[in-house]
């Protein structure tokens, strides 16, 4: 997101988090961008001050092709089965799916690039129903067809659209699916380790600079004094713990004082949307959750964008004035977790969100966000 110093005026980038699962939107993030470039070619010469055609400059999102390839290559990258079964993608998504459209697209990008490659979607409830781990020293993950049990898949990579908040595990048996995955020998679209790497805790010690003798938790993958570390570093915003360290309480003493709160943002370790307290509800929300508790948030210092005024078209109604873009880069990586080698690690298009200027949240599945494309000026 854009951050406008205040004190300088200038504009900088700064990083509001990383996610390592279930990042969705790249199917329909796609589609969005075509739509724009077909409204710009054919509509948009048509309004009452019309833009000539084909004059902005909107950027292709390879986003679907992008994604798609990395599951096609954790699929490849799968040996041929030992114990003769075909081998298959397995997308694990949440029972009552609303964001099926936008996985279905890389389904059939897959279908379209990879046709010999089976896909199947597989409800993270149902998954230890219809699956099983191979009695082997390898533990191969089986897919039984739920229509006709006999046939088996042997599962190359599992694509978790599911399994990343606590709704996903109501009982022991959804921990224990989770454990039979972990456990495979199949690709995992993340390990728990990688969705673990992805928390808000993570990201706030990876954001905290170096202190006297104390180096850095970034310096053990980025070298130190260095231009690349420093450009990484102008990134970050400011992020606290919340736990009893003289770090967390100095955070603790910012969140209580409603005056200094105001800059900030409280963040569980949570994904989806709709889980952040923002501003002057924190004191108030902090103390209301029991204090053994507060180390589980970090606190973060809010991005200040510079304003924008734009369109914004939601449940049919266009809505105008000020806005707050939010831009997403997708990425996909394969390594080899013994050798720790690099298979594949490539960029694989955008995502733009777009708010109106008095939504604190913006995810778009939530409610709070639009899904929208570049403009290059």
């Amino acid at each position: 997101m854009v951050h406008q110093d205040e004190a300088t005026g200038s504009s900088q980038v700064k990083q509001v988090e990383f996610n390592t699962i279930a990042s969705s939107f790249g199917g329909l993030s796609y589609n969005t961008s075509r739509l724009h470039k077909f409204l710009s070619a054919t509509e948009y010469p048509l309004l009452d001050n019309p833009i000539q055609a084909n004059t902005m400059d909107l950027p292709e999102n390879t986003s679907t092709e992008g994604l798609a390839a990395g599951i096609e290559a954790a699929y490849h990258a799968y040996p041929e089965s030992d114990l003769g079964h075909s081998k298959c993608i397995l997308f694990v998504v949440q029972s009552g799916e609303r964001n099926v459209f936008d996985q279905r697209h890389l389904e059939y990008q897959i279908a379209k690039t990879s046709p010999t490659a089976p896909v199947f979607r597989l409800a993270f409830g149902d998954f230890l129903k219809h699956t099983s781990i191979a009695d082997t020293a390898k533990r191969q993950l089986l897919y039984h067809l739920p229509r006709n049990r006999n046939k088996t898949f042997e599962v190359a990579i599992v694509y978790l659209r599911a399994g990343y908040g606590p709704g996903d595990y109501p009982d022991e048996a959804a921990w224990d699916a989770r454990l039979q995955l972990e456990r495979s020998a199949a690709i995992k679209c993340p390990t728990v380790l990688t969705q673990l790497a992805g928390t808000k805790k993570v990201q706030q010690v990876l954001a905290t600079p170096s202190t006297g003798s104390t180096s850095s938790a970034l310096s053990a993958f980025i070298k130190a004094d260095t231009a690349e570390a420093a450009a990484l570093s102008q990134t970050f915003t400011n992020i606290y713990p919340m736990d009893t360290s003289a770090a967390g309480l100095t955070a603790r003493k910012l969140a209580l004082d409603p005056a200094t709160a105001a800059a900030y943002v409280l963040k569980p370790q949570r994904e989806g949307g709709g889980n952040n307290i923002y501003r002057g509800a924190i004191p108030g929300y902090l103390a209301s959750v029991p204090e053994e508790h507060w180390g589980s948030y970090i606190l973060m210092e809010l991005i200040t964008p510079p304003p924008v005024s734009n369109l914004i078209l939601r449940n049919g109604n266009i809505e105008k004035g000020g806005v707050i873009c939010e831009l997403g880069v997708y990425g996909t990586c394969l390594w080899d977790q013994a050798s720790g080698k690099i298979l594949r690690n490539e960029t694989a298009g955008y995502l733009l969100r777009t708010k109106g200027d008095k939504s604190e949240e913006g995810g778009v599945a939530a409610g709070y966000g639009c899904m929208d494309s570049c403009y290059l000026v």
